[in-house]
Order: C-alpha cells, then structure tokens, then sequence
C-alpha cells in the first residue's frame, strides 16, 4: 500500500473514529435517558418501531446513495470537470427531493398499513399510537437523501470530519425533547424531535461545503452520468437495505411476544453497535475512496494485500471484544441502561440479546470492507444478490429459531446469517482480488484462543466472587487486556504489532507536521 494512500486512510479513519466515538456517546445517552423514561414499556414498543423505519430508510437511502454517487462524482473531479460535478449533485438533490416529498405524503396518508405491516402483532392501543407517530416523524425522510448528497460530497473533497459530524447533532433533539418536554407532551414530543434531528443531520453539513458549490435546481435527468447512477442506484438501495430490513423484521416477528421485547431488542441491538459498528464504520467510509483511487491506478494486488490486513486487524481487535460482551453481557447492560424504569426484569431480557448480537461483529464488520471492493470496481449486483441470500438466511433461522428461543432466537439468527454469507462473500470476490485465507483463518483461531484465555480468566474470578457490576467491568478489563496482550506476544499474533507500528507511525508524522 502507498504511503499516500496509507496516509489518507489513516487520517480519515482517526477523524471518523474520534467524531463517531461522540456521535456513540451522544447515542448512548440517547438511549440511556430514553430507556429510564419509556422502560419496556407499550409507548417505548411503539417509538421504537417508528424508530425502526427510519433506521431502515435512513441507512438504506445514505449509503445506497453514497456507494454509487461518490465514484461518479469523484471520477469527475478528478478529471478536472468540476462543473460537471456539481451539475450531477444538482440533479442528484432535486430528483431524490421529488421522491422524498411524495415518500412523506404516502407515510401520513398510509400510517395505518404501514403500521399493520411492520408491527403485525400490534393492537388497539398502542397500533393507533405507533400510527400517529409515523405521520408525526414522516417529515424526517425529506431531509436524508440531501444530507447524504452532501455527506459523498464532502468525503470526496477528504471533508471527512464534516461529513460525519452530523450523527452527532442528529440526537440532540431527541435528548432535550426527553428530557424536556416529555413530561407535559408525551411520546408525541419524541416523534416530532426526529424530524428536528432530520433537519439538524442536513444542516450542520452547509458550512463545510466551501470550494464554491452552491444547490441550483436541476431536473435535466437525461445526462449519461445520471442514468449509469440510476442504473446502479436500485441494487445497491437493496444491498444496504438488507442489515436494516432484518432487524425490521427482528422486530416485527417480536411484536408478536410478550410486552416489553421490541425494546429489549433495540436495546441489546443500539448496545451492541457501541461495540462493533464503530471501527468498522470508520475504516470502510475511510477505505471507500482510497478503493476507487487504488483500482484507477491498475494496483489490484496492493488493494488484495490491503483488505487482507485491514480483515486480519478486525480479528484482532473484535474478536476479543465479542467474547467480552458475551461473557458480561448483564454487567454491560447493567451500567449502560439499569435506572429508572429500566429494572433488573429489562436487564435480564436485554442482555441475553446483546450477547448474541455479538456473536456476528468480526463477520459484520469484514463483511463491510468486502462489500466494498464490488461497489469499487462499479459492481452493484453482487452485493445486491449477497445481500437477498443474508435476508432469506435470516428470515429461515428466525422461523425455527423464534420457535426454539423466543426472542433470543431472532438476534441469534442475526449473527449467524452475517457468519453464513461471509464465506458467500468472499467466495465470489474472488472475480476481483484474491485474498490470503490460509493466513486471515490462522489469525482468527490464535485470536480465538488467546481471546477465551483473557476473558474467561476474570469472568470465572467473579463468579467466584461477585462484587458490584462496575467494578467488575474496570477489573476484567485490566486483566483481560494484559492477559490478550501476552498471550498475542506468546502465539506470534504479527498484526497486532503491525498495527501497533502503524499507529505509532502515523501519530508520530502528524505531531512532527
């Protein structure tokens, strides 16, 4: 790998790292105040599943977009034809502004089907709520496809630290509407708070915009450039739907249980995504524009070696954090959510789920970097076809599991259809690069083993003698990392030093700078 490119990568992970580990501490608290205000309760079930749509839209939407307008955009300006770019986002915004505004209006007239199809097992009560707040919360949705226009925009220009600060602003809405109007307004105040996180999440964007780029309306949708993006656009809206429709269908399968579960599910979910989505994240919005530039310059064994290591150096990092927070699942949840009307009943439901959730990180989070290497080469079919076998994996296991476990059986399903469709997906990556599986396999079980040996020596000290949950997390922690960190040394892990040595490296060259 370049040093430029490693350069570049390095900078743009950091930045995304820093501004998304506020943007999970923001969440956090987000959910921290909205569970010890709703609890497990029928008002909770109902925001959450309206909820639950938008983070289905909203993902779906931002990084369908961003998969097939970033190449488009940046090819452009890396040719020299800024006018030409710009012209592309002009029609990029005004044509999906059109299908935004008719998207809210079918929401508010349609609330009540929609509510029947994704919440099946709602009734009476808490079905009319769940449908007056999707009339409420609709406006939301017409402000995601303009943010994500100008998120790729950004991100092209290597803006990386405007492009994701507005995950953080999108919750502070919701955090004030709970903390401060909740009381005298209800649920209401919380629904009308995501539209004002939606709005927030566009205009926090504007000020970054500043190599001369200004929005002119456009409806000229006749160009090449537009066409190949509409081409490619409907795959990839159905690639990046598929995570968010599982966990949609998570919990429309939950609404059919017991009171209290499609909570229990958001929780466990949100939790585990503090874990695992982070890093990930990073590196693949981070990787995406490096991938393009990579296989423009021809150095397809450089991008091969690339994702090789940026997999191995996931499975050094997340596989010891999957066997933590499967191992402390309940002091986990216990710090993060036991207050309020959260009670040990919430505790104990959601932390079944966390730890199951968790299972799949390292497989979700290669599965990420993988997927990229498709969009990078322009191929949006595979992903997409990847991605309908994941969603009819999941659906399968949660028919049998559901059965078997009740709730625990849906994030059990999760888990294990990112863990199936991660061999599929590198098997048929093999068109593009090919990969050292022998090594990242090899790496995984010495991880796997020296990850059981850190964790389960403190996990079966407290169960010997069990003292209050935080100070059993800071313990663990301290031993668990010295005991991975020898035991890394002792297997010959090389990756973790590489990527020790890289870090050094880096922040070293930034400080000399």
């Amino acid at each position: 790998m370049g040093n430029s490119i490693e350069k570049k990568i390095f900078r743009g992970t950091m930045v995304i790292i820093l501004v998304g580990i506020l943007a999970k501490i923001t969440s956090f608290i987000q959910e921290a105040i909205l569970a010890a205000y709703l609890g497990t309760t029928n008002q909770s079930d109902a925001f959450y599943m309206v909820s639950s749509i938008q983070a289905v839209i909203y993902p779906m939407l931002s990084v369908g977009v961003w998969k097939v307008f970033l190449p488009l955009y940046k090819e452009k300006y890396a040719q020299g034809k800024s006018g030409e770019a710009d012209a592309l986002s002009n029609q990029m915004i005004s044509f999906f502004s059109i299908v935004s505004f008719l998207a809210v209006c079918a929401l508010i007239l349609l609330a009540v089907p929609v509510v029947s199809i994704v919440a099946p097992g709602f009734e009476g009560e808490t079905k009319e709520l769940c449908a007056k707040l999707v009339r409420i919360s609709a406006p939301m949705y017409f402000f995601i496809i303009a943010a994500a226009i100008y998120a790729s925009m950004l991100q092209a220009h290597g803006k990386f630290f405007g492009s994701q600060v507005r995950e953080i602003a999108s919750h502070v809405p919701t955090i004030i509407a709970a903390l401060f109007f909740y009381k005298n307004y209800g649920i209401e105040a919380m629904a009308m708070a995501l539209v004002a996180g939606g709005f927030i999440r566009l205009l926090i964007e504007l000020p970054f915009v500043d190599w001369g780029y200004r929005f002119h309306p456009d409806f000229h949708f006749k160009t090449s450039e537009f066409r190949i993006m509409l081409k490619r656009l409907p795959s990839a809206l159905v690639s990046e739907s598929v995570g968010q429709l599982n966990t949609l269908i998570d919990k429309v399968m939950a609404s059919t249980l017991p009171e209290g579960t499609i909570s229990g599910l958001n929780y466990g979910g949100k939790l585990s995504s503090v874990f695992g989505g982070l890093l990930s994240g990073a590196i693949a919005t981070a990787l995406y524009p490096q991938m393009i530039e990579m296989i423009a310059l021809k150095k397809i064994q450089e991008l091969a070696r690339l994702v090789a290591k940026i997999i191995n150096i996931f499975c050094v990092l997340m596989v010891p954090i999957t066997v933590a927070c499967m191992l402390f699942s309940r002091e986990l949840v216990t710090a993060a959510f036991q207050r309020g009307s959260f009670a040990a009943e919430s505790t104990a439901l959601t932390a079944n789920i966390f730890a199951l959730y968790c299972l799949g990180l390292f497989f979700g989070a290669s599965n990420s970097v993988v997927s990229n290497v498709f969009y990078s080469f322009g191929d949006t079919k595979r992903p997409m076809f990847i991605s309908l076998i994941n969603l009819g994996i999941n659906v399968a296991l949660n028919l049998c599991l559901i059965q078997l476990l009740g709730v625990n059986g849906l994030a059990l399903a999760t888990s294990l259809s990112a863990i199936i469709t991660f061999f599929v997906r590198n098997v048929m990556v093999r068109k593009y690069v090919h990969l050292e599986y022998k090594k990242i396999f090899l790496t995984f079980l010495k991880v796997l083993g020296a990850s059981g040996v850190a964790c389960f020596a403190p996990r079966i000290l407290f169960w010997i003698y069990p003292v209050n949950p935080w100070l059993i997390l800071v313990i663990s922690a301290a031993m668990g990392i010295l005991i991975y960190l020898g035991m890394i040394k002792l297997l010959r892990v090389k990756e973790l030093e590489d990527l020790l040595e890289i870090i050094k490296k880096r922040f070293w060259n930034l400080f000399k700078q």
